[in-house]
């Protein structure tokens, strides 16, 4: 088995078993979207926000102003009630663990910035060698040029990282380019299938 020196972790169904698709969701049910509404809005404004590509301040105001929604001043609050900021220790375990064999360890993950932020603020991403967080980059997941910035940040190659992720569509392009990749179903599988390679 080839040997692995860095190792990319995705956040939300990874390092906290909350994905944060429904919370996202919720958020925009709270100020009266409807589902299609969601939808729409997660292909368009949320892909941008999620590249960085538009502010937070931004996203909020083109909800206002291209759907009326009324949207309270203090809604980044709301943010800390994500379950995604409870992380699951066990998984987390295994990021130490693979730091004490030596190998490197990076979040790569499609975030926003508010939840960059409180997750950030939480001290979360303390715990990890490098951060590659889309709403910083401008690109996201599944996009190829987030993985090579990943690479790039860490001076690793494909063939000896490993990336987890619980969006098989996320995992594609990482596998292409020769990452080691594992679909993240639950915690248990994920530190079963992480420790083979260690």
């Amino acid at each position: 088995m080839t040997a692995i020196n860095t190792i990319f972790f995705d956040w939300g169904g990874v390092i906290a078993d909350d994905p944060g698709d429904e919370f996202l969701s919720q958020l925009l049910r709270n100020i009266g979207a409807n589902d299609d509404q969601i939808q729409e809005i997660h292909d368009s404004y949320m892909r941008r926000f999620m590249q960085g590509t538009i502010s937070e301040a931004e996203y909020w105001q083109l909800l206002r102003d291209n759907y009326g929604f009324t949207v309270h001043e203090s809604i980044s609050n709301d943010f800390v009630k994500w379950r995604g900021l409870i992380i699951n220790e066990d998984v987390m375990s295994l990021v130490d663990q693979a730091k004490s064999k030596g190998a490197q360890t990076a979040i790569l993950s499609n975030v926003i910035e508010p939840t960059y932020n409180v997750l950030a603020k939480a001290g979360h991403y303390d715990r990890f060698d490098v951060v590659i967080a889309s709403c910083k980059l401008g690109f996201a997941k599944p996009q190829p040029e987030i993985y090579q910035i990943a690479l790039d940040q860490l001076h690793a190659t494909a063939g000896q990282s490993l990336f987890i992720d619980d969006k098989q569509k996320n995992l594609d392009p990482a596998a292409a380019m020769g990452f080691k990749t594992i679909l993240a179903e639950n915690p248990a599988q994920i530190i079963a299938d992480v420790s083979k390679y260690f």
